[in-house]
């Protein structure tokens, strides 16, 4: 995406340029200098706004937004797709956007094994090798494993720790995700609940 923009400054900087070349020459139809600098600049400007336009449509094409660009907009599509025994589950917005960023059905994530649900003032929906999790306070973030498994033993989204704030990552000698209200880590084979 930062082509577009680029490239419109790569146009305005030429047609500004020939303006001032222009401009230094002598023209024998009475065009004045400034008459050309205003021609070249009017030019740019048509230029850089067409760019920006068409930038702004690029983006709301590939987001579906149709022009939000407030924060934490998201895209609303809603998709039905196969998961095991051939069973079709609902799966959409940010929920669907993380599942494809990942990978889908051919991630760890594997297929769903339920429709997206509500929880709270978010969704979560299972797959075969874990959860994707979202809320409008934490956006969406995988919890699988022995990490999900904890999570679960404590409420999931609706008990003490809440929705995940980060997907897991690496830390010394096992893995970390962290919630709302805590921290769990898997270290060594052995799950750790640590409350904020």
């Amino acid at each position: 995406m930062n082509r577009i923009p680029r490239r419109s400054a790569t146009v305005a900087a030429a047609v500004a340029a020939a303006g001032l070349v222009l401009a230094g020459c002598s023209s024998d139809d009475g065009t004045t200098a400034e008459d050309v600098v205003g021609s070249a600049t009017s030019a740019a400007q048509s230029a850089v706004e067409g760019a920006t336009s068409a930038a702004r449509s690029a983006v709301e094409d590939a987001t579906g937004t149709g022009g939000s660009t407030e924060p934490g907009a998201s895209v609303e599509e809603t998709t039905t797709l196969p998961g095991a025994g051939g069973a079709e589950y609902t799966i959409s917005g940010p929920i669907l956007a993380k599942y494809n960023e990942i990978g889908g059905a051919n991630s760890p994530l594997g297929a769903p094994t339920a429709d997206q649900q509500d929880v709270g003032d978010g969704y979560i929906a299972e797959f075969e090798g874990g959860i994707i999790a979202w809320s409008p306070d934490t956006d969406s973030h995988v919890v699988w494993g022995e990490i999900r498994t904890a999570w679960e033993a404590q409420g999931g989204a609706e008990g003490e720790l809440g929705f995940p704030i980060s997907d897991e990552r690496p830390i010394p000698n096992g893995l970390e995700s962290e919630f709302e209200m805590g921290t769990i880590t898997y270290v060594a084979g052995a799950t750790q609940v640590i409350p904020k």
